[in-house]
């Protein structure tokens, strides 16, 4: 495990090279924040099953991110391999569609990831792959300033065919009674869904609803401006999260231990081009 400290915060990052027993086929292994510690209120993200501390690989905890698109899925037959951004290698073993990691859990090849030597507030995680005519550079980075945590992105493309990109970040946060959040951005749940918004426009629980099975909704969202999220918090009140890229949608769920918003950031980058991107917490 990496560590960045900072105002009384202690972040707890997987290393890529070490830590493979918490890496599966979904989420980013270079730059996977698995917590976030107070000095004084102790851990303050969650997970699907947390506090448990080795929760299957696909539920994960504290705050990973995604790339959802896997180079070469459609045209993947069973047995091929696909490529998925952060991940590596990974075997098509199911014939649902569209493909889906949830079904396709096994990594052939992991990707290798270089890692900067830790300094006191950033670390940096470098990626290079190729899949047929694909090849890209992947660079993470992870910076604890004072109480911001900020969790920063690069995708290159060095090959000849655009690339595709469609990524969300994940973090999981511990309910802090009945309300969840509130917005910059104007959206609407959907009809009879298990979240409501209250008469001060925060995103709650809707009375009676039951959560120990999970539920997950996408709610009708205005796209293209940088949503900013005040989420609601045990320990800390508040949380500030601000989404520094053009909201591409938004999809929420929770089950009985944590509940999260996924905010999804995409676009094509075209040969010889980059993407950036990066979501800020301050705690």
């Amino acid at each position: 495990m990496l560590t960045l400290a900072s105002e009384g915060l202690r972040v707890e990052i997987l290393d890529p090279r070490a830590d493979t027993a918490r890496l599966g086929a979904r989420y980013c292994s270079g730059g996977y924040v698995w917590q976030v510690h107070d000095e004084r209120c102790g851990p303050l993200f969650s997970g699907p099953c947390f506090p448990e501390p080795d929760p299957p690989v696909f539920d994960g905890q504290g705050a990973p991110e995604v790339f959802e698109l896997a180079l070469g899925q459609h045209a993947a037959k069973l047995g091929d391999e696909v490529y998925v951004l952060g991940v590596g290698r990974v075997r098509r073993e199911s014939a649902v569609r569209p493909f889906h990691v949830r079904d396709n859990p096994t990594v052939t090849e992991r990707a290798a990831w270089d890692v900067s030597e830790p300094a006191p507030h950033t670390l940096c995680f470098r990626s290079r792959g190729t899949f047929g005519a694909f090849a890209f550079a992947l660079e993470r980075t992870v910076m604890l300033k004072g109480r911001t945590l900020t969790s920063a992105t690069r995708l290159c493309n060095d090959g000849s065919p655009e690339l595709p990109l469609r990524w969300f970040a994940h973090p999981f946060l511990p309910w802090a009674g009945e309300r969840l959040f509130a917005s910059s951005l104007e959206f609407a749940l959907p009809e009879g869904a298990a979240l409501v918004e209250d008469a001060e426009r925060y995103v709650a629980r809707r009375a009676g609803s039951a959560w120990s099975r999970g539920h997950y909704m996408l709610p009708r969202v205005a796209l293209g401006g940088e949503l900013v999220v005040e989420a609601c918090h045990a320990a800390l009140g508040r949380v500030h999260v601000e989404c520094r890229f053009p909201l591409g949608g938004l999809a929420l769920w929770g089950n009985e231990r944590t509940w999260s918003f996924e905010p999804f950031f995409q676009t094509i980058v075209a040969s010889g081009a980059e993407a950036r991107w990066a979501i800020e917490y301050s705690f």
